[in-house]
């Protein structure tokens, strides 16, 4: 929504110590645009966040669709690379490489945390797609 104000400086994505934020929240559907197309609208998706920067934060938007095959797309759901706050240990978790920047207001409860060694490889993955 414009509201006239400009919208405070980002600092670049890729320009710090290597590696992510890690954490899988829920996320207001209606901020992103991935999956704005879906037949049947959701009022949330899951999403990882690679940084924070004052009251936007940087995310990758997944899906739990079986993206397997699909080289945009990069399984998150490893018991060794994520610790899940909730119930979710079943799903598959796919983040999709192309990145978005959120206000800090649409992001939800914490589904789960990425370990050290999974946020460093999720930043090399994405910086590989660009």
């Amino acid at each position: 929504m414009f509201t006239g104000k400009p919208l405070p400086t980002m600092h670049p994505v890729f320009e710090d110590a290597g590696w992510a934020e890690g954490m899988v929240r829920w996320c207001t559907q209606s901020a992103l645009s991935f999956g704005a197309d879906r037949r049947i609208p959701v009022a949330a998706r899951p999403i990882v966040t690679l940084r924070r920067d004052g009251s936007r934060a940087v995310v990758l938007p997944c899906t739990s669709r079986d993206q397997s095959l699909n080289q945009s797309f990069r399984e998150l759901v490893s018991p060794r690379d994520v610790m899940w706050v909730m119930d979710a240990q079943g799903r598959r978790t796919f983040a999709f490489r192309r990145y978005e920047t959120v206000g800090l207001g649409v992001l939800g409860s914490k589904l789960g945390v990425m370990n050290h060694s999974a946020r460093v490889d999720l930043l090399k993955w994405v910086k590989e797609q660009y």
